[in-house]
Formats: C-alpha cells, structure tokens, sequence
C-alpha cells in the first residue's frame, strides 16, 4: 500500500493499481480485502485508523462532530507517534506531548490516544497499561466567557440576510446546537413548541412557545415556501452542490453565511456558537438554562453557559 499525492493506492508491479482512498482506515480496510488479511494493527497509526473505521461503522456510529474532532487529532498525533509500536509508547511520552503542545487541543488528541489503546486491548492488539492513564496532568481549558449583548445581536441579525437573520434568532431563542437548529422540520412543530431530539447526547426537549418564538416561526414559514418542504430551513444548493437538490442547510455552510454576515459589522471576537450561550446566560436560573440547553447537570450550564455580566450596585 503506498501514499501518494495524499491517496493511498495498492500497488501490483505492473499491472494496475487499485485506489483506496485518501482516508486511512478505510484505505486499511479496502487493502486487506484486496490481500484476503486482517488488517494489521501493530503502529499507533495503524491502532487510530481501526478505532476510527470501527467507530464510524458500528451499529450505532460516533457523531459527525466527534468524527471530525478525531481526524483532526490524528492529524496531530501520527506525525507524532505513528510510526511506534503501540507497546513502545511510554506515559512519559504522551506526558512530553502534552506539555510541548500546552493547548487544549493536546488534550483532544490524549483523548483519541487513549481511546485507540481502549480499542487495541479490546481486538487483542494491546496486553499492556495504556499509557495515557494516570498522568494527573492536563493542559488548563478556560471556558469560552464571549456573551453576546442584546445591541450586538440585534446589529449582527441586521447585517444577515432575511432567511439568516431568521435562522439565528431561531437559534438564540431555542438555544439549540447548529446541528439540531438545520434539522428542525415541519412536523416538529406542534401545538406545545418546538420538539427536538439533540444530535450530542440523544436528549429529547419540547421548547414552549413564546410570542417570539411563535413570530421567527411564522417568518420562516413566510420565507420557505416550497411545495413538500420538509425542513423549517431549507437550502436551494447551486452550483457544484446543485444536484443534492433542497434539503437541509449544512453546518460548514451556515457557518460560512454567518461569517459573511459578521464580518460586515464591527462586532469583535463572537462566533456562531456564541448564540447558544447568550440563550443560556439570558434565562434566569442555572436550571431553567439547564433544561433549555438539555444539560443533566447545571455544572455544565454555569462553567460553559453563564456568561452574563454582573450587576452591582456601588457603595454609595
């Protein structure tokens, strides 16, 4: 199996060469097949890419986000400590990986290190300690603190188009992840709200109606109006992506929009997400923000999502 020009290709001498793919593990795979063996796992590298194919094609796979936080850690980690032998990685080395990176990303690739040798003991190509156990040592992970103020929000849903500026108020008022918030469909709409099954954690929420929730909804039902329309929001794709025809926006392309729309204002340092702690930091208690968000613990809610300013009164 050879890498070239970021595909791997299964190289027969001089007859023809077969493609594999340009993702690994199911390069792996598709290889192994071809060669009626086993894929082998004996390199971290190899150990990644198994755990990634099998988490992917399990009966029930990791979710879209969480697979692309693995990749991305790979990324990170088999230049590193691809080419070693599972049982020659030591805890003093992941130890050093983490301290030279010093980010919070080093902390996401320790967790898909540790969950590859999770998976290499389980298929029986690891008897050791995993070396990423018992380290008491991980990279300091501030919580992101950005709240966007009412003025900012009103400024940022005006520079957006009509159907943007709908699909984030949307997501301010239901406090929903990007990925739930372009999954919503028309038959979740019912006489008690909206109802929603979290993509993350399988968490199901009905959030009530209020007078604004009620006018954004009657606002997309004024903007999308085509014939069968599933979607709350609906994308006409063109171009290269035409043939998918309507559907659902894609996250990478809201996120896109809402980029284009914000860097038309001179509001700083506020991302997409962001709206989904203003909807947090706006209810009034850690609970109520807790069962909004579908959090089972309000830790979580007042670490991540509780970003309000203080007010106090002065001394005198």
């Amino acid at each position: 199996m050879q890498l070239i020009s970021g595909t791997y290709w299964y190289a027969r001498g001089k007859d023809k060469w077969v493609r594999l793919g340009r993702e690994f593990g199911p390069a792996l795979v598709k290889y192994a097949g071809i060669v009626g063996a086993k894929p082998e796992v004996r390199t971290v590298q190899h150990a990644i890419a198994h755990y990634i194919e099998w988490a992917t094609t399990r009966r029930k796979p990791i979710k879209p986000a969480t697979l692309e936080g693995y990749k991305n850690s790979s990324k990170n980690l088999i230049p590193v400590f691809g080419h070693l032998e599972l049982a020659d990685i030591e805890p003093q080395h992941v130890y050093q990986y983490l301290i030279e990176r010093g980010d919070v990303q080093a902390n996401r690739d320790r967790s898909l290190l540790s969950a590859t040798f999770t998976h290499a003991r389980r298929i029986g190509a690891f008897k050791g300690d995993d070396p990423t156990k018992g380290l008491e040592y991980r990279n300091d992970e501030s919580p992101r603190q950005r709240y966007i103020e009412d003025g900012e929000l009103a400024v940022l849903l005006n520079a957006a188009s009509a159907k943007l500026s709908c699909i984030l108020n949307f997501s301010y008022l239901t406090g929903l992840r990007q990925s739930d918030v372009v999954k919503v469909k028309l038959a979740d709409i019912t006489a008690e709200g909206i109802r929603a099954v979290t993509n993350k954690t399988d968490a199901p929420v009905t959030i009530e109606w209020s007078d604004e929730l009620r006018a954004c909804v009657a606002e997309a039902n004024r903007l999308w109006t085509r014939a069968g329309r599933i979607f709350l929001f609906e994308s006409m794709p063109k171009g290269k992506h035409a043939k998918r025809g309507p559907g659902p926006y894609t996250t990478s392309g809201l996120r896109s929009l809402w980029r284009t729309a914000r860097n038309k204002t001179s509001v700083k340092n506020v991302r997409l997400n962001d709206l989904r702690r203003k909807a947090g930091s706006d209810k009034e208690t850690d609970q109520e923000a807790a069962d909004l968000l579908t959090h089972k613990d309000t830790k979580v809610t007042r670490r991540h999502y509780r970003a309000k300013p203080k007010k106090a009164q002065p001394a005198r």
